[in-house]
């Protein structure tokens, strides 16, 4: 995603205390990811990656260093966060043949990103027209 500049895509990273991480090592990170204007958020408490455990039925294991692809306009509005249209991990091959999830390929993810862009609508200008 470093060369995609849509400025319809959002990229949201969400930190957490995972291998020992603290707040001070997001800063370092933030210049990993430069295009989809990113988003960077700490997330301390750890709650994020029980809850996408719930919503992607991983049998109670913490969901980190996972991927996801949302459509346009989706929004988190329940207890749960919504489930992702499309997903991908860095967790190893055993995780992947355990909960049927792709391990990261980031030419496949990037592919995805697109398409998602391509059938997607711009929300601003949807929400900015809803608003008259």
């Amino acid at each position: 995603m470093a060369g995609n500049r849509d400025p319809r895509l959002r990229t949201l990273i969400v930190h957490v205390p995972t291998l020992g991480a603290t707040e001070a090592d997001v800063q370092p990170t933030m210049g990993l990811v430069t295009g989809g204007n990113p988003t960077h958020y700490w997330e301390d408490s750890g709650i994020i990656g029980r809850l996408y455990d719930e919503v992607l039925g991983l049998d109670g294991i913490y969901a980190w260093d996972i991927w996801f692809v949302y459509r346009a306009g989706v929004e988190w509005t329940d207890r749960l966060p919504p489930r992702p249209d499309f997903t991908m991990h860095q967790l190893g091959s055993s995780f992947e043949s355990k909960f049927d999830l792709p391990l990261l390929d980031s030419e496949v993810f990037a592919a995805e990103v697109n398409n998602q862009l391509a059938l997607g609508l711009d929300t601003r200008k949807d929400l900015a027209d809803s608003e008259r």
